[in-house]
């Protein structure tokens, strides 16, 4: 059934779908100034976010006021590029970022057991996903439905599916046989591994504490035997960089429950790494640091 919008997300919705058409009217450059201007606008009245992004970079960086509103800019310059997808080729996507260890990616695919791309709320992973595929390389992506509502969740599908990603929605009963089926066919699955939004995930140390994070990335690769590829796409120095790192070497115990957990632990070291490298591009607002 679909989520029934409140009034506030109704205007949000509809927020979204006019800066789309201003994006394309507009151009890159002008919207980036208007995106920069509504980032510092929202730092100033989201008094919440920014409360939970300076301690964030508290734990991960240094408490500095500095890098919060640094952080608000990178999300709403990210967010810009992400809803230009709709008016960009192929050729355009792939010129708005350059590949850092891709041979990684194809070499875990030629072992024919597909693989399993994982990575953070870190800079602009949706259209690092979109670039990956505009790469041609044949992915898709499990996405959650649930929380931002059936019009959310379509609007942001039909975004990333637009240079051809497979969308697999998180609350589909045959979720996990699909996304086998994409491994199966020596695919690229796409999943985020700092976030565990079903509850369901298992505690390791991440960024020096014991956080739930999602088994998916560990569950899948261990079924299939699918190698997993830390992926992160980050602004860097003007552009955007995709990092393919390499892939991650398990020997399994035969114990299922602790090899889920004990690879999940390994891919948690992998997106702390990056994290700490770029603190300023990490956007999570439910991490509690107390517990």
């Amino acid at each position: 059934m679909p989520i029934k919008l409140t009034y506030h997300s109704t205007i949000g919705y509809h927020s979204i779908r006019m800066a789309i058409i201003l994006r394309k009217i507009m151009g890159r450059f002008l919207c980036q100034q208007i995106a920069r201007i509504l980032a510092l606008f929202a730092y100033v009245i989201l008094v919440k976010r920014r409360r939970i992004l300076r301690e964030n970079l508290r734990h991960i960086a240094s408490d500095d006021k500095r890098l919060v509103r640094e952080s608000f800019i990178n999300f709403g310059l990210s967010y810009a590029d992400f809803i230009a997808i709709p008016f960009m080729s192929k050729e355009q996507i792939l010129k708005i970022g350059e590949t850092r260890g891709y041979s990684n990616l194809d070499k875990a695919l030629s072992l024919g057991r597909g693989a399993v791309m994982v990575s953070a709320h870190l800079g602009n992973w949706d259209l690092g996903g979109c670039f990956t595929t505009g790469l041609g390389y044949k992915t898709a992506a499990i996405t959650e439905s649930s929380g931002p509502g059936e019009r959310f969740f379509k609007l942001y599908s039909d975004l990333r599916a637009k240079t051809g990603m497979q969308i697999i929605r998180l609350e589909d009963k045959r979720s996990a046989t699909k996304a086998l089926d994409v491994l199966r066919r020596n695919g690229v699955l796409i999943l985020l591994g700092d976030r565990d939004i079903t509850k369901d995930g298992v505690k390791v140390n991440f960024l020096g504490k014991e956080s739930p994070l999602p088994k998916g990335p560990a569950f899948f690769s261990l079924r299939t035997g699918a190698p997993i590829v830390p992926t992160f796409f980050v602004w860097n120095k003007g552009k955007y960089l995709g990092i393919m790192d390499p892939m991650i070497e398990f020997e399994k115990s035969g114990d299922l429950k602790k090899d889920i957990k004990d690879l999940t632990q390994l891919i948690a070291r992998r997106l702390e790494k990056r994290i700490y490298e770029y603190p300023t591009q990490w956007y999570v607002f439910d991490m509690d640091w107390n517990d």
